[in-house]
């Protein structure tokens, strides 16, 4: 329930107040009713109410002033201004800020309850947002003021799951560009959901919270699960921490999901873990070359069978993929290999371990891993030359973004991109992050998200699900959200806070 503080001078009107919202306005609770601005600033300070709904005039602090003060030292308040015509004009100058609404008395039932569901709404994306902040500080082990915990997250216990699309993070990421936020949205999950998902290390990985006092473990598992299967590309591993816990354990809990994670994902394999500290069926540590192997590798590498030498890796990624061998495991192996070819090598020209975790990290199955080696072990072996193809060319990935521009209002995937051009997943992530310094995703966002703010600029009563379809969202809700998790507001105010600025 969100509560609301009534600050009102006249008896009558206090009663009148008070009685349309307790009878008319679900999902708010008055939690306490003062007579002056003073009173009404003090049960402020200790309440942390969600609205304040005040007349103008009143003894010893009016109304505007006590809406100031609310702005300056408590502004996620959203306040209400109540007087008669005659001080409409004296309110303008609250009204224009965009600080406080305001209703004329009498107050009309049906505009007030239209007003407090507006308002109800934003602030489910206020408490959504802020409770995934907290989260954020609680697993990174930054103190928080008890007040925020008490308001925002006031649940005895938590779960918590961690979901990764494909392989794991780069071991060289790029930069991450300025203005993209931690916090991200999904389709299948709206503000009232109770289930609250933040960013991993990078945009393939989503970290969700919930607790059980509000979603039972069950409809956690299954929510999360759903969301998982629906997912278009590639192949996932989800783990779930294995029982509730407190927020002050929030930390351990984070880091024991990463290292579960890390530690069982396999290339294009999806699986759901429900086991903390969950160990693959073949050790990590057990990850090494068999003496037989090496020799035969070197001994193709001496005599420059490079066919043949294709013809024993594959073998064993056949091997390593019947034998659901993880991610981790897999590299570690390859490195030996890799790094046997590199000392017969006489071209200098690459990063062997910058190349290893390329066509490791991006590849969605062992088809696409092994056409990413062949493509590492050609340049590690072949003569150094001046880089030719016209497909990493400048004007190749201009085709690629003019195409994407044209498009934006179809639901384009970095699979169905690769489809179009005829190049993989993983050639197409080296060419976003070298001329754009981003990933295909945070790239389609940040487009879709500029052209909708040009759409808003150019028809401002255009309605906010026409613009979502027209730059690729069909959740309205949904584009919402990301578009306030990159602007910092919502596409309703982004208009107004633009020619505020501007004023």
């Amino acid at each position: 329930m969100m509560k609301i503080i009534l600050v009102e001078d006249e008896p009558s009107a206090m009663r009148y107040l008070r009685s349309i919202i307790e009878c008319k306005c679900e999902g708010f609770e008055i939690v306490d009713t003062v007579e002056n601005g003073i009173d009404g600033l003090e049960k402020a300070r200790a309440l942390k109410p969600d609205v304040v709904i005040t007349d103008i005039k009143m003894p010893g602090m009016n109304g505007i002033e006590l809406t100031s003060h609310l702005k300056d030292e408590l502004p996620f308040i959203y306040s209400i201004i109540i007087s008669g015509y005659q001080d409409f004009e004296y309110a303008r100058g609250a009204i224009k800020s965009g600080v406080v609404d305001y209703l004329l008395k009498p107050v009309n039932i049906a505009q007030l309850k239209t007003l407090l569901n507006s308002i109800h709404r934003r602030l489910e994306e206020d408490y959504y947002e802020r409770r995934l902040l907290l989260f954020k500080q609680a697993f990174s082990g930054a103190a928080i003021e008890a007040w925020r915990l008490n308001k925002y997250l006031p649940f005895k216990t938590y779960c918590a799951a961690i979901l990764r699309v494909n392989g794991l993070p780069s071991r060289f990421p790029a930069e991450r560009p300025v203005g993209l936020y931690d916090i991200i949205a999904f389709p299948n999950i709206s503000t009232g959901d109770n289930i609250w998902a933040l960013q991993g290390r990078d945009e393939f990985e989503t970290l969700f919270f919930s607790s059980p006092y509000v979603m039972d473990s069950g409809g956690f598992e299954t929510a999360i699960s759903d969301i998982a299967a629906k997912l278009e590309a590639g192949y996932y591993t989800l783990v779930f921490a294995s029982e509730p816990f407190e927020l002050q354990d929030c930390k351990d809990v984070v880091s024991a999901l990463y290292r579960t994670l890390d530690c069982n994902v396999i290339l294009g394999f999806s699986q759901i873990i429900r086991d903390i500290g969950a160990r693959p069926n073949i050790s990590n540590s057990n990850a090494v070359l068999d003496e037989t192997i090496v020799k035969r590798i070197d001994f193709l590498l001496a005599n420059g069978m490079y066919d043949e030498l294709k013809r024993e890796i594959e073998k064993l990624l056949a091997l390593w993929g019947e034998q659901h061998c993880t991610q981790l495991w897999v590299e570690t192996m390859l490195r030996q290999i890799f790094y046997r070819i590199d000392k017969c090598s006489v071209n200098t020209d690459y990063d062997i371990e910058f190349l290893l975790n390329e066509a490791v990290c991006y590849a969605t199955d062992y088809d696409e891993l092994k056409a990413n080696l062949w493509d590492m072990l050609d340049r590690i072996t072949g003569p150094a030359k001046p880089n030719v193809n016209k497909i990493d060319s400048p004007l190749f990935f201009y085709s690629i973004e003019n195409y994407l521009k044209q498009n934006l209002s179809q639901p384009l995937s970095l699979k169905s991109v690769c489809a179009r051009f005829g190049i993989s997943q993983t050639y197409l992530s080296r060419l976003f992050r070298k001329y754009k310094n981003m990933s295909f995703n945070e790239y389609m966002t940040f487009s879709r998200i500029e052209e909708a703010k040009k759409i808003i600029s150019e028809h401002p009563d255009m309605l906010l699900k026409d613009v979502a379809e027209l730059v690729g969202y069909n959740d309205p809700f949904y584009f919402s959200h990301v578009f306030r998790s990159i602007t910092g507001v919502p596409p309703s105010k982004y208009l107004s806070n633009t020619e505020f600025d501007k004023g």
